[in-house]
């Protein structure tokens, strides 16, 4: 945090709190000082050569992250000079080592107040919450790569944080209030532009005209999942019939009862081959 007089230096709040929390003792070492701290960067090297020299771009930190933590494992397993690999001696050292406790929450916490388009502004990025809860104040806390909001100790929203300026991170189920007073206003959202490609596909399908019953719908995902939802439809799709809303809620709604496959009535099927015989008749002319 400061230097305290010639060579003495203050950890910051962060550090202290670290190593009384885990246990360990730091030391600082000196400024451009260099080789006091060489098997530090040796190491931080070593892991750079051997795992990203051979792969350094990737669609995004997940995919980075478990290729690190796959290329890791493989290097942890390749035995040493005598006959052990590390992953070995880390296991035989477990035994002797303190019980973990729970994982250190490393959070930045503030305090926001919800904007006019319901959104909470952290580090210039706007993250939507709730619209019911325009001028009131969340806690927001901040990770590396995820933001969660809360308001009276309840989670009310969870986005992953953007590593840009300016941007907007909109979840569609946080508008719905304000959507079913002015439904028409759906197609040309923000919100809806981010929407995920199979809710997209669902509405162009659909839904196009019908806001209302898509905005029900968008509840359903919420409370059953978009997967239940998909099968769902696939189920509705095999069924000489509609998809809507209210078929969807209804099939959702049986639980895990069986939901039988309608197959046409004879009824049915001999009238289809009457229009197709008539189609014939009048010249392949399509009914």
């Amino acid at each position: 945090a400061k230097f305290v007089g010639h060579s003495e230096k203050e950890p910051t709040e962060a550090l202290l709190k670290l190593s009384l929390y885990y246990g360990f003792r730091f030391r600082f070492t000196n400024t451009y000082q260099a080789h006091e701290k060489g098997h530090v960067e040796r190491s931080v090297e070593y892991l750079r050569r051997k795992i990203f020299s051979k792969c350094d771009t990737f669609a995004s930190f997940a995919e980075a992250r478990a290729y690190f933590q796959r290329e890791l494992s493989r290097l942890n397993a390749k035995f040493r000079k005598d006959n052990q690999s590390a992953s070995e001696m880390l296991k035989k050292e477990k035994d002797a080592l303190l019980l973990l406790p729970p994982r250190y929450d490393t959070a930045r916490i503030t305090e926001a107040r919800v904007g006019r388009y319901s959104t909470v502004s952290v580090d210039t990025n706007h993250y939507s919450v709730p619209d019911h809860l325009v001028g009131e104040f969340v806690l927001v806390k901040i990770y590396p790569d995820q933001i969660l909001c809360y308001h009276q100790e309840e989670k009310i929203a969870s986005h992953q944080r953007c590593a840009g300026r300016d941007h907007w991170q909109l979840d569609i189920n946080h508008y719905l209030k304000t959507l079913k007073f002015k439904p028409g206003a759906l197609g040309r959202s923000r919100a809806f532009s981010q929407l995920k490609p199979e809710l997209k596909v669902i509405y162009h399908k659909y839904y196009q005209g019908q806001e209302r019953q898509y905005l029900q719908l968008l509840e359903l995902v919420a409370t059953y999942g978009l997967p239940k939802v998909s099968q769902t439809i696939v189920l509705l799709e095999k069924i000489p019939t509609t998809v809507s809303t209210e078929k969807i809620r209804l099939i959702l709604e049986k639980k895990d009862e069986p939901v039988p496959i309608l197959a046409p009535s004879a009824i049915t099927r001999q009238a289809k081959e009457t229009v197709c015989h008539y189609s014939k008749l009048l010249g392949g002319i399509r009914v």
